[in-house]
């Protein structure tokens, strides 16, 4: 190898390159974007339609089956799952991982619009969506409150505000929320319309045709050109008001003879409240690369300046912001990355001095710049797994300089120069560094292929492995020779052993060297122990447990009400105003926001709100800080609190990390027939309540809703000459208002929807019925209780679809969201035990399903790594045996995992998985030192068991150092209590202390089993 002799003799372009690498990556590290959480691309997508009025079972006649019909039959759909409720229906659909994911949204939208004259014309809204998490998650939202102020001035100041908002670079969209759409007013008295014997259809032809606006081209007159204007098109209310509607007698009915026309709000959807004042929001959101903390800074200056030009009454406060939490976790991170600099720095001047402390401690500053500058240059934001990422990757880094440095020292020491010997020692191990480098990026490299949504949430953590790997290892064989041979250069560097060294010595001599000669005469033995130890290991894991993504450590939590399915918004909002009341005596909430028929806007990457719904409700609570036990506490009690709420059902889920899920426990039960997936339902749901550890199980077919059926009399309809398209479009447009056309008001200067009703001021009752008229084709107006009559039926609240089939979801919450897997698992026996009828079956969904498949591919990938890094150990050494004797290192490592685990009650979750997976690229490094030195001496001459007591004394301390090293880096990160990090941490730091003391007397048992010598040389076949 020629590289470390190159790059001694040009030391001065080294330099250069060096220090442009430290610019560009400081330069990346202010400069790059930082969020919270990864910026997701998932191949996600939902339609929304909102049909006010319309029962569930109408919406999935009319509206779900041709939708859902015509996205079926587009490519790489992977599933379709629609709930529909009373006048919405909320799509979910889900594509392939690897697509053009903006293609996929394209066709989605050309196929809806495609069939969008099927549909019903009077749909109130039609929404195709992608799911991008940084143009949904809200990372500020303001609320503009009042009591007092009507909704159009704070609408008008909300618009104000905006577009001081928008001329932020940062921002990428904003919104307002949560009010009333004021609109204009159409109120028809159906008396006097029967009275002029005006029918219905005729006012919405007439007020059509004159708003509309068809340019009339242009015209051609002695070389000039002129555009001809349109007279379509109102101006302003009195214009509509005064529109001529019929003409008889020489007389002409204006709309104004029998309708008001005004300005008003439509019928809100949607209350919303800041600490019990009500408001309206305003949200801004992140432009993808961009730094949310910059753009936190510039939004308080906008606030800031806005206060000035509030009016009278109106608070503008910042309900919601992410900023402090993404600040929080940078900090806490980078300090967890300088603690574990500091003590990996102090491990090494402990056990080699403070000259080769100097080397090491210079390379590795280098090695994270030119990570994160990589990061940069591949457009990824600096957040918690980068950063983490970073943190894991601190052991690992020194690993390669600790073995050069010491291998410099000991030719050093046999008297060559300091250039020689810094050429000399790096040459030697060069190889060596590369395969365990190597080693461990195919470790980490197939966890960056992970196709699913917990894959995009951990991408960044195996690439900025691999990163820091490959820039310390070219440091390792460029940079580290250059420095030594200017620190090394002295001549009591390694002739002076520190205390500790000296100490590692007598260790050496008194009880490893014994251990060695032991174990190579009762090999049997030491097999028995590890074998024994692996079987114990194994055994401990029932009482591990496996679980998925941990919570998110905020302090932050939703609460949920859900009322009975007739619920109006008035009775919902009572249930939310309890909930207000308890969290104004609870003295750890900062404040809250409270949202009524709607959720709250998007604050978290996976916690998607629920559309119009006027029986749900959402509270977003803020703390005053993250306290675990505070906040636990705080949440059992509002459990305990809430159980007893006997008027709806009042829920809390964490926030949770990972993929967004319906529930944790989801039981999707399929079939045709509702009145059969009703009765089946009854009893799962039964059977998810009698499971230990389940809490708020729910089962929209368990409560049905009354509808209002208008029965009519065909025959009746029949003598009158009245169509059933005319009576329903009359009872939608009498009760529920019915959608004319949108109007331009130029004194407005904006649009409004023209809206055509029957006057009232309260909400519409069964008596209004009595006000509605239809007109027959004979112009005659007939009573509508003369040919209908007003029944009170049973509707089912909820229907769901799953890949176009009907479907229920029984889901549950679990009390501790770490045994879901667990509480889930002892469900499926009960499933399967169940006497289903023919043609019913069912389907495990919520978190058990997300975990089963991440896991799967985890273990895919597992395979994966092994036989990667299999296929280059049988490169370096050109044999099957040796290779496996290094693979002994895994199980030995997996040992020491399951122990660490065990010990401080972490569960098996994804990231301790993706540690485990990690683990094998790091184990099996102390394996290849120790083997390939062997390796060496036999290739010298040594006699097979000479040479392994030798190997494994000159191994012995850069094999406990490196390790030591890589367990100090990991420390901070694994002593900070996180949910997401710490069960990483446990698998990496047990498996490491097992290996490392398996592997010093393990590996050299089996290598010298397995191990034939010929001649002075090593068999390799």
């Amino acid at each position: 190898m020629r590289l470390p002799s190159l790059a001694i003799k040009n030391n001065q372009f080294i330099y250069v390159m060096v220090g442009l690498a430290l610019f560009l990556g400081l330069r990346s590290f202010f400069s790059m974007p930082k969020s919270e959480d990864p910026f997701l691309e998932l191949p996600n997508y939902t339609i929304i339609v909102v049909y006010p009025g319309t029962s569930p079972e109408d919406m999935e006649d009319l509206i779900v089956d041709p939708i859902e019909e015509v996205v079926d039959e587009l490519d790489e759909i992977t599933e379709i799952r629609t709930e529909i409720t009373n006048g919405l229906a909320v799509f979910q659909i889900e594509a392939e991982f690897g697509i053009d994911y903006d293609e996929k949204y394209d066709e989605i939208q050309a196929a809806v619009t495609g069939i969008r004259p099927d549909l019903p014309a009077d749909i109130f809204s039609l929404e195709v969506e992608q799911f991008k998490p940084e143009e949904r998650v809200v990372i500020q939202q303001f609320a503009l409150v009042s009591d007092n102020v009507p909704y159009k001035i704070l609408y008008d100041v909300a618009e104000d505000f905006q577009d001081e908002v928008e001329k932020i670079d940062f921002v990428k969209s904003t919104e307002i929320e949560a009010y009333p759409v004021e609109e204009i007013r159409i109120s028809v008295n159906f008396q006097k319309m029967a009275q002029l014997s005006i029918p219905l259809s005729q006012v919405l032809g007439v007020l059509r045709g004159n708003n509309a606006n068809i340019p009339g081209g242009d015209i051609a007159s002695d070389g000039l050109t002129f555009n001809i204007q349109s007279t379509g098109g109102y101006e302003d209310l009195e214009e509509i008001a005064n529109t001529a509607i019929r003409s008889a007698d020489n007389q002409i009915v204006y709309l104004k003879d029998f309708a008001s026309v005004e300005f008003d709000y439509d019928d809100q959807q949607w209350f919303a409240r800041y600490n019990q004042d009500r408001c309206i929001y305003l949200t801004a959101n992140q432009k993808r690369g961009s730094n949310i903390l910059t753009l936190a800074e510039e939004l308080k200056k906008v606030e800031a300046g806005f206060q000035s030009k509030l009016p009278e009454g109106v608070q503008l406060v910042t309900a919601f912001e992410q900023a402090p939490a993404v600040a929080f976790r940078i900090n806490d991170f980078i300090s967890n990355l300088l603690q574990g600099i500091i003590l990996v720095g102090v491990i090494i001047w402990i056990f080699l001095g403070w000259r080769p402390a100097v080397v090491v401690m210079t390379i590795f500053p280098l090695s994270i710049i030119l990570a994160v500058t990589v990061l940069d240059l591949n457009n990824y934001a600096l957040q918690q797994i980068s950063i983490a990422a970073l943190v894991i990757a601190l052991g690992l880094l020194v690993d390669n300089a600790i073995v050069v440095i010491e291998n410099i020292v000991n030719f050093k020491n046999d008297g060559h120069k300091i250039k020689e010997a810094a050429s000399l020692g790096t040459k030697e191990v060069g190889y060596a560094i590369i395969s365990s480098t190597v080693t461990t990026v195919l470790a980490f490299a197939p966890l960056s292929l992970l196709q699913s949504g917990p894959g995009e949430f951990l991408r960044t953590l195996p690439l900025t492995v691999i990163y820091a790997l490959t820039a310390s290892l070219i440091l390792a064989l460029v940079f580290t020779p250059i420095v030594s041979s200017k620190v090394l250069n002295s001549k009591q560097v390694g002739t002076k052993q520190t205390l500790v060294r000296r100490l590692m010595d007598k260790l050496i001599v008194k009880f490893y060297r014994p251990s060695i000669s032991f174990a190579l005469k009762r090999g049997w033995l030491i097999m028995l122990i590890g074998f024994g130890l692996f079987g114990f290991a194994g055994a401990l894991f029932p009482g591990i447990g496996v679980s998925f993504f941990p919570t998110a450590d905020k302090p932050l939590l939703l609460i949920s009400v859900d009322m009975p399915y007739t619920a109006n918004l008035k009775r919902t909002d009572k249930a939310i105003s309890y909930i207000e009341s308890v969290l104004d005596t609870t003295d750890y909430v900062d404040s809250y926001i409270v949202n009524t028929g709607h959720g709250n806007p998007q604050v978290y990457y996976n916690r998607i709100p629920e559309e119009y719904k006027k029986y749900h409700g959402e509270v977003v609570v803020n703390f005053k800080e993250w306290d675990p036990p505070k906040f636990y506490a705080t949440l059992q009690q509002f459990r305990d609190t809430f159980r007893a709420f006997p008027d709806g059902k009042i829920y809390f889920r964490e926030l949770k990390n990972g993929a967004p899920f319906e529930a944790p426990i989801e039981i999707l039960l399929l079939g045709d027939e509702l009145t059969v997936l009703k009765k089946i339902a009854a009893d799962v749901e039964e059977m998810v309540r009698q499971t230990a550890g389940t809490e708020d199980v729910d089962n929209p077919l368990a409560l049905s809703k009354t509808d209002i059926k208008v029965e009519i009399n065909r025959d009746k309809a029949s003598l009158y000459n009245l169509s059933l398209l005319d009576i329903d479009q009359t009872v939608r447009a009498s009760l529920n208002g019915i959608a004319v056309d949108k109007a331009t008001i130029e004194r407005e200067d904006d649009t409004f929807p023209m809206t055509l009703r029957i006057p009232f001021v309260e909400e519409p009752t069964i008596d209004d019925f009595d006000k509605v008229y239809v007109a027959s084709a004979t112009g005659h107006q007939v009573p509508l209780s003369q040919v209908s009559d007003i029944q009170f039926k049973a509707e089912y609240a909820k229907i769901n679809h799953f890949n176009l089939e009907r479907s229920i979801g029984i889901t549950a919450n679990v009390i501790d969201p770490d045994k879901t897997t667990e509480v889930t698992q002892a469900i499926l026996p009960m499933l399967d035990a169940y006497n289903w009828p023919e043609g019913y079956s069912y389907y495990i969904g919520g978190e058990y399903e997300t975990q089963q498949e991440s896991f799967g591919d985890l273990g895919t990938l597992l395979i994966i790594a092994m036989l990667g890094i299999f296929a280059v150990l049988v490169l370096q050494f050109r044999s099957f045996v040796q290779p496996m004797i290094i693979f002994s290192a895994i199980p030995l490592a997996i040992t020491g995992s399951f122990i660490a685990l065990f010990l401080t009650g972490w569960s098996f979750s994804f990231f301790a998985f993706v540690g485990f997976i990690s683990l094998i690229g790091i184990v099996v490094n102390n394996s290849i030192i120790l083997v390939d030195y062997t390796n060496q001496l036999i290739g010298e001459g040594k006699e097979k068991v000479e040479a392994i007591k030798q190997a494994a004394e000159r191994r012995f301390v850069p094999i406990v150092l490196t390790t030591a090293t890589t367990i100090l880096g990991l420390v901070p990160l694994t002593f900070s209590g996180s949910n997401l990090w710490s069960p990483l941490g446990w698998t990496l730091i047990g498996g490491l202390i097992s290996s490392m003391l398996l592997t010093l007397i393990v590996v050299p048992v089996l290598y010298n089993w397995f191990t034939s010598v010929k001649k002075g040389h090593v068999r390799t076949d």
